[in-house]
């Protein structure tokens, strides 16, 4: 953001219309007055030199470089973060300071627009009384009286320039700075588009040209983030899904926007614990957003038969097969510690030549799976994905007898979904516990297929005791499966260590297989039941 915008900003063409403001619970966010529309990508000062030479920018006139200064205000006990509230005071050579309030977009279809008010701050303090009263008031409920204070700073020069492209005015910001606090500092060199007036699809295409000409890796953490991190000595946080957010009322044609963008908004999430840590879950909730994806686009092809749809599935497993040399080395050493070599000291001590060559592989892995993430090809990819939910072009596949189907109850639809995927579990099961591997497998496919449905589209019925239950019921066989594939794929990984040489390491590897393989006798002691169990349950969505 330039931080010119006039005190209390009216919407710009391209944002939705304002809800109307008022009060709202600790809870919710401030209804929008203003949206946000902004791209941005992660860069260096060799990558800012490329941007400015590029074509998008020819005949631009470059503003003269200017310093910002950013202070990020919060309570002692961070109210304002957990609430998802950014308050930051913007200085700018002898301007007038603008005091901001941001805030996440309620759906995750918008994910490059946030909420934002902007309003001038003529004594240079973070006052919330200068704010509108609905923002005013929201302020004044998260921070209970509690005071406010610096947390963390901005210091960057900036470079910006108008862009017209297609029919939209987009700001283009180059920042080469750092973020301060408690006497740290990280470097901040970024690239942001911002949507000033047109349409977000030009922001896109922008967008698209730039990652393409330019190798560009697109950043979905905030300043903010990254400096309440730095204030805080902490690592970004890898992030599970989050709950579906349809409505019982949705229809088909919300149902798919709303499941693809849930899909993308998980996998964006986690992009910024991997580049952080070595945190396993962060490459683990990689894969699962991707593999959500791929369900959900799977489950959509039957009614939308879309090219779009089609290469969307393939890149995703593109990517994610990248990423799973790293989940693989993860998922093995965290099963093996908490497994067979958990409270065996001596068993961990003669394991140890086989974990080190893990360790070895682990860390090439995960520096591939980084590099697999900041590949432009991969930030072209979530583009494309966002683009194809922004025009929603699966409209264009449906011929005139079909446009029906946009408007059909999101939980008719589903309905069917859920009655198809069962059948297909109850089919694949018939001849379970003595099914080979191979087929336990695909089983498990299969179930892993229908518990995501169960997640895509619970909030279309009652969530109630019913729900859940069927949802551990698919869980649990899920996991008892499992066991069986913990066993096949340890044998195969361990096969590639290339271990021959190592007497120890041979012994430790066939300790851990003999274990597995004892694991899924044990599992199956159960998977009876618990087959039987499903077997039996209803469906919660009749």
């Amino acid at each position: 953001m330039s931080g010119d915008k006039a005190e209390q900003a009216a919407p710009s063409p391209a944002s939705p219309s304002p809800a109307s403001p008022s009060a709202a619970s600790p809870d919710e966010p401030p209804k929008p007055a203003f949206t946000e529309i902004e791209v941005k990508f992660q860069a260096d000062r060799p990558a800012l030199e490329r941007i400015l030479a590029a074509q998008p920018l020819r005949g631009a006139a470059l503003a003269p470089e200017r310093e910002l200064l950013s202070i990020y205000f919060d309570t002692p006990g961070r109210g304002l973060q957990q609430a998802g509230l950014t308050l930051r005071l913007r200085r700018k050579g002898r301007a007038i300071p603008v005091l901001g309030v941001k805030w996440p977009r309620g759906t995750a279809e918008d994910l490059f627009a946030r909420g934002e008010v902007e309003t001038r701050s003529p004594g240079g303090d973070a006052n919330i009384e200068l704010f509108e009263p609905a923002i005013r008031d929201r302020l004044r409920d998260v921070l209970g009286g509690q005071p406010l204070s610096p947390v963390f700073k901005t210091q960057v020069k900036r470079r910006t320039a108008m862009i017209r492209h297609g029919r939209s005015d987009i700001e283009l910001a180059l920042d080469d700075g750092v973020v301060l606090a408690n006497d740290q500092s990280r470097p901040l060199t970024e690239v942001e588009l911002e949507l000033k007036r047109g349409n977000a699809a030009d922001l896109l295409a922008l967008a698209r040209q730039l990652a393409q000409d330019c190798g560009l890796s697109l950043a979905f953490e905030p300043k903010a983030g990254r400096g309440y991190r730095l204030a805080e000595r902490a690592a970004a946080r890898p992030q599970k899904a989050q709950p579906s957010t349809l409505a019982p009322s949705a229809s088909f044609d919300d149902a798919v926007a709303a499941v693809i963008a849930g899909c993308l908004a998980h996998f964006t999430a986690n992009w910024a614990p991997l580049r952080d840590s070595d945190a396993p879950e962060s490459i683990h909730q990689l894969r699962v957003a991707l593999r959500r994806l791929r369900s959900a686009l799977g489950i959509f092809r039957r009614r939308i038969v879309l090219p779009e749809l089609k290469d969307i599935r393939a890149r995703a497993r593109d990517i994610a097969s990248a990423l799973g040399p790293a989940r693989e080395c993860d998922a093995f050493r965290q099963n093996a510690l908490a497994g067979p070599l958990h409270g065996q000291p001596g068993r961990l001590a003669a394991a140890a030549p086989l974990l080190e060559a893990v360790e070895r592989r682990r860390v090439e892995s995960y520096a591939a799976a980084r590099r697999t993430i900041d590949d432009a090809a991969t930030s072209l990819f979530v583009i494309d994905v966002q683009t194809f939910l922004l025009k929603r072009s699966w409209r264009t596949a449906l011929g005139p007898q079909d446009l029906g189907l946009l408007t059909l109850p999101a939980r008719d639809y589903a309905g069917e979904v859920l009655d198809r995927l069962r059948r297909r579990v109850l089919k694949r099961g018939k001849r379970l516990p003595e099914m080979p591997d191979e087929e336990r497998h695909e089983l498990r496919i299969a179930l892993k297929n229908l518990r995501y449905a169960v997640e895509f589209f619970g909030p279309l019925f009652a969530q109630d005791k019913e729900q859940r239950n069927f949802l551990s019921l698919v869980s649990d066989l899920q996991e008892d499966l499992g066991a069986h594939n913990d066993a096949a794929t340890t044998e195969a990984f361990i096969g590639t260590l290339e271990l021959a040489a190592d007497a120890q390491a041979q012994f430790a590897a066939g300790y851990l297989l003999g274990f597995y393989r004892h694991a899924t006798l044990v599992a199956d002691t159960h998977l009876t039941r618990k087959w039987k169990n499903f077997r039996r349950s209803g469906a919660f969505w009749a």
